[in-house]
């Protein structure tokens, strides 16, 4: 085969084998096509053993799990002696139990809260985004008062910019109670 056959072999290999955003970043500078090819292959060997470790300790797992079941089901621990109330649940239970609820009861809005409150009950990430929208609706505000008249309506109009915010988070960060914080803003302005 001759060197540059060879080099298309390998580069061909590369390219159907090797996954890739940027091609150039295929082959290193100063490398040839087979050094790459065999850089790729030891790279892709040595994945292949991490994932396989992996899964032998999965594996592992598994079996310990099985065995604990089976030593469990042989010294009598059933399903009737877990749905037995009689007995005592450990303090740990209890406690994780009320921290449950505790977290259920800060989901429910409380509506008698005054705007102030409100605002002491925000941590600092909504405080930074309540502040905000609060500067821009005191902002605007302004600008309204200084456009009384009705002839000024139309620049009124105009001048009015839009504040175009996403506020997003996972379960339990609070996107909702920010909502309502700058709900009762709105009304108070």
């Amino acid at each position: 085969m001759q060197e540059a056959e060879r080099d298309d072999f390998y580069y061909s290999l590369i390219f159907l084998f090797v996954p890739f955003r940027d091609e150039s970043t295929l082959i290193m500078e100063g490398e040839t096509m087979e050094e790459a090819f065999r850089h790729h292959r030891e790279a892709s060997i040595r994945g292949i053993e991490n994932h396989f470790k992996k899964l032998q300790k999965l594996l592992e797992a598994e079996q310990n799990w099985k065995r604990i079941v089976n030593a469990r089901n042989k010294a009598g621990f059933t399903q009737e002696l877990l749905n037995n109330k009689e007995v005592d649940e450990p303090q740990l239970l209890g406690e994780i139990m009320e921290a449950v609820a505790d977290i259920a009861d800060m989901h429910i809005n409380v509506p008698n809260l005054t705007l102030k409150q409100r605002e002491a009950m925000l941590n600092v990430d909504q405080k930074r985004i309540f502040h905000k929208i609060k500067s821009h609706f005191i902002s605007q505000k302004g600008r309204e008062d200084l456009l009384e008249n009705e002839s000024s309506r139309v620049l009124r109009l105009h001048s009015i910019k839009p504040l175009r915010m996403f506020i997003s988070g996972i379960d339990g960060t609070g996107e909702s109670f920010l909502i309502e914080a700058i709900k009762c803003l709105v009304d108070d302005i």
